[in-house]
């Protein structure tokens, strides 16, 4: 966090402050708190400061309309408004496309920071509108996740003689297409950090990166959860 911190007092200090700004991380990066840190270097006051994130599971278009009307006059007092948009690659299609009409149109004073884990759900147009800083995944402290233990067990139990196994847990995790970038950075991270299995870990980033590219689903996972069972095996 603190290279973020020195970038953005940096940006700050040389008085070109960009309209948009992309922080892209996992969860537990810090993107929020850098985004509150942003705005504490910009000398916002509370009544400057917005806060967009999802209701129902996405951002949706009513929210967009609602945020068009504060920032069309920018800010109330001070040099800045900071609108922070959480989990800004949640916006539903059409909000996505209000709220590029929002950045083509500028409003003096005005800077939007897009919180995002999955970048590749943004528009481009969106994305080519902003500055992009990346926030590097946070490899510690870690805790397991009761609710994740059946995971952490099928993930330690592969091995090489069980091709099917491998298998079966890639089609499970299929079936957790909405959450699966969280899940897998955590169990990249009980690899790590609880088994000290590093190429473990890395198989299972390196596939995230994949996945983040458009490679189709299924074939990175059963190649993921193959790979796993191999290097599982090999250091048994």
């Amino acid at each position: 966090m603190s290279r973020i911190k020195t970038i953005l007092e940096s940006i700050v200090r040389s008085g070109r402050v960009a309209g948009a700004y992309l922080f892209v991380g996992p969860p537990g990066a810090g993107k929020r708190k850098a985004a509150s840190e942003f705005s504490g270097l910009l000398g916002c006051s509370k009544i400057n400061e917005v806060v967009v994130a999802p209701a129902g599971g996405s951002i949706k278009i009513e929210q967009i309309r609602e945020l068009q009307k504060v920032v069309r006059y920018g800010p109330t007092n001070g040099a800045y408004l900071l609108v922070i948009v959480e989990e800004a690659d949640k916006l539903t299609d059409q909000a996505a496309a209000a709220f590029l009409k929002t950045l083509e149109e500028p409003m003096a004073g005005v800077v939007f920071v897009l919180l995002v884990t999955r970048e590749d759900k943004l528009p481009l147009t969106i994305i080519s509108r902003c500055q992009k800083l990346i926030l590097a995944e946070k490899i510690s402290p870690w805790q397991s996740q009761a609710e994740r233990a059946i995971w952490y067990e099928q993930f330690s139990a592969l091995n090489s003689q069980g091709v099917l196994k491998a298998l079966a847990l890639a089609t499970a995790l299929e079936k957790e297409k909405e959450r699966l970038e969280e899940l897998l950075y955590d169990v990249a991270l009980f690899f790590r950090v609880s088994l000290g299995r590093i190429r473990c870990a890395r198989i299972i980033l390196d596939s995230l990166r994949y996945l983040k590219r458009r490679a189709n689903f299924k074939v990175t996972l059963d190649v993921m959860c193959l790979k796993l069972a191999s290097d599982l095996e090999g250091q048994r």
